[in-house]
């Protein structure tokens, strides 16, 4: 290791710089350069670091904090004692920044672990506050620890999809402003359940067999076949997420750092947070969440990047969910109070007009994006708001958006826009959101972005009957708007919504099924469905993988004490919408709430519902709630309850859920004809991208009058410009019923020119002109060349 020293001429350059920059304090003008440089840069033999936080201002000590790691540092160890080597020096400030220059670091890249960093500062009376890196690129131990020197630029000019940008230049770019244009369809990911190992790599490797099988022309199996026939891969997100105050903590010194050039010995485990994605800090998001990884490296996204580009026959375009629109309680753990505007419904509302926050949200991006990703999906965008002085109202920060959407994103030496997605249900949360949001706010804003379509939205129930009438106005506004529309009808919000209701207080639709499971996966992976939304209607059709495989799905997450008893008893349904009994007496499944007494499915359903009303009715006081349901008869799962007993029930119950929730725990069970139906469907589309634009004035969809028990849908579409036309009819929800398509009133000749271009399982299609028996869930796709 060569000599770790102290640049001053360096560091005293670049104060001074940044001095002459904060001239006039923070402002637009130069918010955009300090966000650029906040966090640590390589150049060539030095690493420059800059620090922003209102603790530095009045600071009468600041230190950088470096620990440097043995070059064997094992990451997937579950635990283990590791001596770093220490270095301490002042760091120079200029009001609330600090910033200081370092010779000969080792920096990390895809092999090695580089140099750890914090910065210490300490006050007039003593006190000392750790402030952390919110720009990092690597956070192998959590956003709790010292963040890792990672040296991203030189990890990335070694990927190996080079070729694939090439192909973007001449291909895939829109002339218009260099934008990345649409795929055809999507698939919805969950990293951490979609393989048993739960991590980047183990997808990597997933996608990589599939692409030797494709090769060799082996047969894939059916859960395989469910990851592909898409030219387009969401991630929900990646980011580091909130971690539990006492279960994780994961870097952990066991003396106090000594003086500088000495040993230190730090207790380390391997990170293990549980969350869906969505409970963002902010800080941190340009790195990956590290319980995503197998070896703590991050470039193991590049990888699964690298992979999806060059996949087989069609490369897989990748797009980022982000949660910028909103942040977590513990976010003001990590970042400063100039950051938030106040609380907000889902934790903290953002600072959106503070120069600063608003240039480091988009650096945060920048850097993200610049990984390779094609597209961004920006969630819960209608949060993004700023108190107007002037109106006293909250107002639409949508010139933010907008420059959100204008990000210009460097790979492979190409510059480039990202398609863009934004989930916005405006005016949400008003009362009347349901009824008054068009999901159309943004993209009559900016012509090149998509929305989320109401079909695909959290509230939708096509578990229940009469949903396919009664949501009739939502589907028909999908014809003439649905161009610029993510379609579909299954993802992360639509299940989880679904299994937290009330199956007693809801009209299940029995004719789905003969128990509640059946009824949820055949709603979510219904080939009706699927044949509307992916071989007939407009938009970019998004499928959930979750619901392809028939995995389960909840809100998942081990990462608070505070409400944690809450989310468990807001999910008590799930145990009657997504347990038989056969899965609970499985020995693969829920051994903790086993071992915690609940040794029947009966009695978990008893204690879920007394769990719920109880937090309901107390709030979620522990003591309040253990008292309660220890005074019930018979006893609550014949345990005597006390706080800590709740505590370490949501553990146990949200670590088995975690379990059971995952793809690979259910692969045996996919239905392997509809795994089959749906990839067809889902190369049809690919073959057919026409199909994306909104109808034309002469393509039809409508439903057959009178209903009479049996929703009839059926729709003509006609290619522009071409010679393809296609016929759907399908029974949506209801009894069987005989159709005949010359009767329909649609716009074609009846001739032996139609063939059957797509057909449910367990129909037995015939031709155009006979009539057809359609049972619920069934449908036919006719084509026609002319």
């Amino acid at each position: 290791m060569m000599n770790i020293v102290f640049n001053e001429q360096e560091t005293n350059s670049f104060s001074e710089r940044l001095r002459k920059k904060l001239r006039y304090g923070i402002k637009s003008s130069n918010a955009e350069f300090l966000a650029r440089n906040l966090g640590a840069h390589i150049n060539n033999n030095f690493t420059r670091f800059l620090f922003w936080h209102p603790v530095i201002e009045t600071a009468e000590q600041i230190v950088l904090e470096l620990f440097i790691p043995p070059v064997n540092l094992i990451f997937d160890k579950p635990e283990q004692h590791t001596n770093f080597t220490c270095y301490t020096f002042q760091a120079k400030s200029e009001g609330a920044f600090a910033c200081a220059v370092v010779n000969h670091l080792p920096s990390g890249n895809r092999a090695q672990f580089g140099a750890f960093y914090q910065l210490a500062v300490i006050d007039k009376s003593g006190e000392r506050k750790v402030v952390r890196d919110p720009m990092a690129s690597s956070l192998p131990y959590g956003i709790y620890a010292p963040a890792e020197l990672y040296d991203i630029n030189s990890v990335l000019k070694s990927r190996s999809d080079k070729g694939y940008y090439h192909q973007l230049r001449e291909k895939f770019l829109q002339t218009n402003d260099n934008r990345v244009s649409a795929p055809v369809n999507l698939l919805e990911i969950h990293t951490g359940t979609t393989t048993k190992e739960g991590t980047l790599r183990s997808l990597t490797k997933r996608y990589k067999q599939i692409d030797k099988a494709i090769n060799r022309g082996m047969d894939l199996s059916p859960d395989e076949k469910n990851l592909i026939g898409f030219d387009a891969v969401e991630l929900m997100p990646v980011d580091p997420v909130i971690q539990h105050p006492e279960n994780h903590n994961f870097w952990k010194p066991i003396q106090t750092p000594p003086k500088t050039g000495s040993e230190i010995t730090i207790y380390l485990r391997k990170p293990n947070v549980t969350n869906w994605g969505y409970d963002s800090v902010i800080f941190g998001a340009a790195a990956v969440n590290p319980s995503l990884l197998t070896t703590g490296r991050p470039h193991e996204l590049l990888e699964l990047i690298e992979t999806l580009h060059n996949f087989p026959g069609q490369p897989i375009k990748v797009v980022l969910d982000v949660v910028f629109g909103h942040a977590h309680n513990q976010a003001q753990n990590l970042l400063p109070a100039d950051f938030f505007s106040g609380p907000g419904m889902y934790g903290q509302s953002i600072n959106y007009r503070h120069p600063l926050v608003r240039a480091m949200i988009l650096e945060l991006l920048r850097r993200k994006m610049n990984w390779g990703f094609d597209g961004i999906r920006v969630d819960g965008a209608q949060d993004f708001k700023y108190d107007d002085e002037s109106s006293g109202k909250k107002l639409h920060d949508n010139e933010f958006l907008n420059e959100i959407s204008n990000i210009n994103q460097e790979v492979a030496g190409l510059t480039f826009k990202p398609w863009m997605i934004f989930e916005d249900a405006r005016p949400w949360p008003r009362e009347d959101w349901m009824l008054s949001s068009t999901y159309r706010d943004i993209t009559l804003q900016q012509e090149h972005s998509f929305q989320w379509a109401p079909t695909i939205f959290a509230y939708n129930t096509p578990y229940t009957f009469t949903y396919w009438i009664s949501r009739w106005w939502r589907i028909s506004e999908m014809v003439s708007r649905g161009g610029k529309w993510i379609s579909g009808y299954a993802n992360h919000d639509t299940i989880r919504r679904a299994t937290q209701s009330d199956p007693a207080a809801t009209h299940v639709n029995t004719m789905l099924g003969n128990s509640l499971k059946m009824i949820m996966e055949n709603a979510y992976n219904n080939p009706a469905t699927t044949l509307l939304m992916n071989g007939f209607m407009p938009g970019v059709p998004m499928d959930f993988v979750h619901a392809l495989g028939s995995t389960p799905w909840s809100f998942i997450r081990n990462t608070d004490t505070e409400y944690a008893l809450k989310i468990m008893a807001g999910e008590a349904h799930f145990t009657e919408w997504q347990i038989t009994e056969v899965e609970y007496r499985s020995s693969r499944f829920f051994k903790r709430l086993k071992d915690f007494g609940f040794q029947s499915l009966t009695e978990l359903r008893r204690f879920s519902s007394l769990l719920q009303h109880f937090v309901q009715a107390a709030g979620y006081n522990s003591e309040v709630v253990a008292n309660l349901l220890n005074n019930v008869e018979p006893a609550a799962g014949n345990i005597t309850w006390d706080s800590d007993k709740l505590t370490r029930f949501t553990v146990a119950w949200m670590d088995d859920l975690h379990d059971y929730c995952n793809t690979d725990m259910h692969a045996d069970y996919v239905d392997p004809q509809k795994a089959e139906f749906n990839l067809k469907v889902r190369k049809f589309r690919l073959q057919n991208p026409w199909l994306a634009g909104s109808f034309s004035h002469k393509d039809i969809l409508a439903y057959r009058k009178p209903v009479d028990g049996t929703v009839i849908y059926y729709g003509y579409r006609r290619e522009p410009e071409g010679k393809k036309e296609i016929v759907y009819i399908a029974n949506m929800e209801g009894n069987p019923r005989q159709v005949i398509p010359s009767e329909l009133g649609l716009p074609i000749q009846i001739s032996d020119d139609w063939e059957i271009a797509l057909a449910t399982p367990t129909i037995k299609p015939k031709s155009i002109q006979h009539s057809v028996r359609l049972a619920i869930s069934q449908g036919i796709l006719y084509l026609k060349n002319s």
